[in-house]
């Protein structure tokens, strides 16, 4: 195994690794990292060391020709010979014994850093105020660290094409461009697609698409924006809605199919405003599919805010108690033959724990099942057919119908088996039409969003999303993770739930300011604690007062789960074997 000293501190590391890489860390057993600045190189992309920012001394100790030892000093260390000019960090191959100085230990490293940091601004316009990627910009960030004071160059900056679309998903501004190459090498080496080259020559060459429509075919076009280094690459969809710092950016998970990449929600004002990508190397790397990125609307409009109930053909506001009320009085007015409960595979497992407990210990009714949901198919990236995130956590949970199952219960409520369905978190219209809807005697919904079915519904109890509550999801893979709470409640205080992140304007914000809207927090609940109200009607004495003490529950009576809890999932989460089957649920 290779060692190397990076400004002398030791690194085990592995034959052909390059030196950037052991400065991040990279298989190098969990040693302090080494801030070396870049643009071109990524950790997911080939090596073109073009941006030359990733500079280092590099040196081998000397050895004598006559003995073949290494030469040392008076002090008894190997003197080193250092080559006479920096190499690049992202292309350089390591060797055994190998010594490296970055900009923390030599002055010509941070001169040359500085050197080439001016040229790289001497045609890019000084537009940070207005760029969107200000705030989070690493050639930004990296000159107030590294680059010169000012600038020497007192002469008109080339001009280069602005504010073009490269589609309906991508806004480009070619004199931001840097040519790190980032986003052509994407195209080439990930997705396979070869959408972009290099056009024009010399210092006017720039990334260009010969066919621009083609990018809205292609489901990754927008990691390029997040790869770009600079603010050339902007989203369509977001340019100029929100500044970095005006919002918070909470590390969670994706719900729109069965991978849950992993993501992070950017929020102002208590509205989803983007999603980015967050790197989970057994999940989704460092990318997500445009899908999944564009997936938030819902989250924020349309949404089904307080509990309603139908009263004389008409659906009135009412409040929770007296919602869940009449909930229980219309599921018992029917035998548990005749009421079915629809479980979530868009729900997390905690929901779907109490949903099975709710239906087959305290209800006693045999019907109980989850919607599957497909489109498309499964594409050789990330993009699954499986448009649910727990399909795999309700078959370990064993949800699966002792009666009639879903496939029969259109079927089942025409002939008027069924009379009475509780649907949690999901939508029925996906699966029944509007006259077997229609046929039913008693319908309880806990949704998302308004639609066809809650306007229809005798009682509509507000689930709160994915993104407002914590609540763990397993993938198709088997991969455990936590969704994290980016959102509040019409009931919570951001402030004091520990589990979400804060923007500047949140940590100083007052009821009072006139950028903050009361009316953008929902009045909806976590469908456990609906759950938990719902069977308190049956004479159930469930204590949850959260999540996390549910999860504890599952993980002690769950196989596959056991030693499992928040803490251990973490941010990246576990890999757990799959079982699928029955397991006890709450008595």
């Amino acid at each position: 195994m290779p060692t190397i000293f990076i400004d002398g501190k030791e690194y085990h590391a592995e034959k052909g690794q390059r030196i950037i890489q052991i400065a991040d860390g990279i298989n190098c057993g969990g040693v302090e990292q080494v801030d070396i600045p870049r643009f071109c190189y990524h950790p997911a992309l080939s090596v073109a060391g073009n941006c030359r920012m990733c500079l280092v001394e590099v040196g081998t100790p000397k050895i004598d020709p006559a003995t073949k030892q290494p030469v040392l000093d008076e002090s008894g260390n190997p003197v080193i010979a250092w080559i006479p000019k920096p190499l690049t960090a992202c292309s350089t191959e390591i060797s055994d014994g190998m010594h490296v100085r970055t900009h923390h230990t030599s002055q010509m490293v941070r001169e040359a850093q500085k050197g080439v940091l001016e040229f790289i601004l001497i045609n890019h316009p000084l537009d940070c105020p207005t760029c969107d990627q200000a705030g989070e910009c690493p050639l930004q960030q990296t000159t107030y660290k590294y680059g010169p004071e000012g600038s020497r160059y007192e002469f008109e900056k080339v001009h280069k094409p602005k504010r073009q679309a490269w589609g309906k998903k991508i806004t480009f501004d070619a004199e931001r461009c840097i040519n790190c190459t980032r986003c052509v090498r994407f195209y080439d080496e990930y997705t396979k697609t070869h959408e972009l080259e290099i056009v024009q020559r010399g210092w006017n060459n720039y990334p260009y698409p010969p066919e621009p429509e083609r990018l809205d075919e292609n489901p990754y076009a927008m990691n390029v924006i997040d790869l770009c280094p600079v603010g050339a690459l902007t989203s369509t969809d977001h340019r100029f809605k929100a500044r970095v710092w005006e919002m918070s950016a909470t590390d969670t998970i994706a719900i729109n199919d069965a991978r849950c990449s992993n993501i992070v929600l950017w929020v102002r004002d208590n509205r989803v405003m983007r999603i980015t990508p967050r790197y989970n190397p057994q999940v989704n790397g460092y990318f997500i599919s445009d899908e999944t990125r564009l997936n938030y609307r819902w989250i924020n409009d349309n949404r089904a805010n307080g509990p309603r109930i139908k009263e004389n053909g008409k659906q009135i506001p009412t409040t929770w108690s007296n919602a869940t009320a009449k909930a229980a009085e219309l599921i018992k007015r029917y035998k548990p033959e005749e009421v079915f409960v629809m479980a979530s595979a868009k729900a997390p497992l905690e929901v779907n724990y109490l949903a099975k407990a709710f239906a087959f210990d305290i209800l006693k009714t045999p019907n109980l099942d989850f919607i599957e949901h497909y489109s498309g198919e499964d594409d050789h990236l990330l993009i699954r057919a499986d448009k649910t995130p727990n399909k795999a956590g309700c078959e370990l949970l064993g949800i699966q119908s002792q009666g009639i199952s879903t496939d029969d219960l259109s079927e089942a409520i025409k002939l008027g088996k069924i009379k009475c369905v509780v649907c949690i978190e999901d939508e029925l219209s996906t699966l029944l039409s509007l006259d077997t809807l229609l046929k039913l005697d008693a319908l309880i919904v806990l949704p998302y969003n308004t639609s066809e079915t809650t306007e229809n519904a005798d009682v509509v109890l507000p689930a709160a999303t994915f993104a407002e509550i914590i609540g763990t999801y397993i993938n198709f893979e088997g991969v455990v993770q936590l969704a994290r709470p980016a959102k509040a409640l019409k009931s919570q205080n951001r402030e004091l739930m520990k589990e979400m992140a804060l923007s500047r304007l949140d940590k100083h914000a007052t009821q009072f300011d006139r950028w903050s809207n009361e009316e953008n927090k929902i009045d909806a609940k976590p469908s456990w604690e609906i759950l938990q109200d719902l069977a308190a009607h049956f004479g159930a004495t469930w204590h949850y007062n959260s999540a996390r003490e549910i999860f504890t529950e599952l993980s002690q009576r769950v196989p596959a789960l056991n030693g499992l809890d928040y803490k251990k999932l973490g941010k990246q989460g576990m890999k757990i074997e799959k079982v699928q089957g029955g397991s006890s649920v709450v008595a």
